[in-house]
């Protein structure tokens, strides 16, 4: 297990810093004001380094230069509050010029590429940005594990007037838009062996992801129209079959068994 140290330098390196910068900053942090030298001994980094890193630091305007009364160059820190509000301050200036630059730029029709999402944590961000840059619709089939985290994002696009149809396996622990009990939960958890996650976003982008009892198996996004097309249409026709099954209860059941299971028996037309 990584210690608090190493956890905030791995962290401040995805920043955009360098190794030796984030372990300067951090020395500098505990035993400040400091030389030079002293940054490089309690860092462990090596001391014919440490200069170029200082100066680096000190141009970013994270480390300021200071001196003592025997006029030995000393250096302090920026508190870390005022260190991440400086690095998110410019973070958002940079994408905002590189925003305006890119704008200007002829750009060539983009491949519609299917992309993997590896990681419960990638997947729930892409899943949470697509539903708050939604403009007109979002399409969502899913359980309650999956739609527990969603939840804060779909509700406030539910109130920016988005259209929502959300198809819910297992009694829905909340309502938004027009929210649908899938009636066949049970029967489809064991055929598929996890719970399924679908959702499309202004018939333009989709999200997909199979969970089992061990996380995330797998997960993508992708604007490849036929994929976002069949992924559309899937939470579509799942609307359908709830609407019929709840509006004509007891003739599925008795046709198709209580838990509907026949009518997933696609190889068996008289089933």
């Amino acid at each position: 297990m990584k210690s608090s140290g190493d956890e905030a330098a791995a962290l401040i390196q995805q920043l955009g810093f360098s190794n030796h910068e984030a372990r300067a900053y951090l020395s500098l942090l505990s035993c400040q004001p400091a030389s030079a030298y002293e940054i490089a001994k309690q860092a462990g980094l090596p001391t014919s380094k440490i200069y170029e890193t200082v100066n680096r630091l000190v141009g970013k305007g994270i480390f300021q230069p200071s001196t003592d009364p025997d006029q030995k160059q000393l250096y302090v820190c920026l508190a870390p509050d005022e260190f991440i509000s400086g690095v998110q301050q410019t973070t958002r200036n940079t994408t905002q010029q590189l925003s305006e630059v890119l704008s200007r730029l002829d750009q060539p029709l983009i491949p519609r590429h299917i992309w993997p999402l590896t990681t419960d944590q990638d997947f729930r961000s892409r899943a949470i940005s697509l539903v708050e840059e939604s403009q007109h619709s979002v399409l969502i089939s899913g359980w309650a594990q999956e739609l527990d985290w969603l939840r804060d994002a779909l509700e406030a696009a539910d109130a920016r007037g988005i259209a929502i149809a959300l198809v819910h396996f297992g009694e829905p622990a909340f309502k938004v838009g027009a929210t649908y009990h899938h009636p066949v939960e049970n029967t489809l958890y064991q055929e598929k062996g996890g719970r399924g996650f679908t959702l499309v976003t202004d018939s333009n982008v989709v999200a997909v992801a199979t969970w089992t009892e061990q996380g995330l198996t797998e997960g993508a996004w992708s604007r490849n129209q036929t994929f976002v097309t069949v992924s559309e249409d899937y939470i579509k026709h799942d609307v359908y079959i709830t609407k019929v099954t709840r509006f004509l209860p007891k003739e599925m059941q008795a046709r198709f068994g209580p838990d509907f299971e026949r009518l997933r028996d696609i190889f068996n037309a008289d089933a």
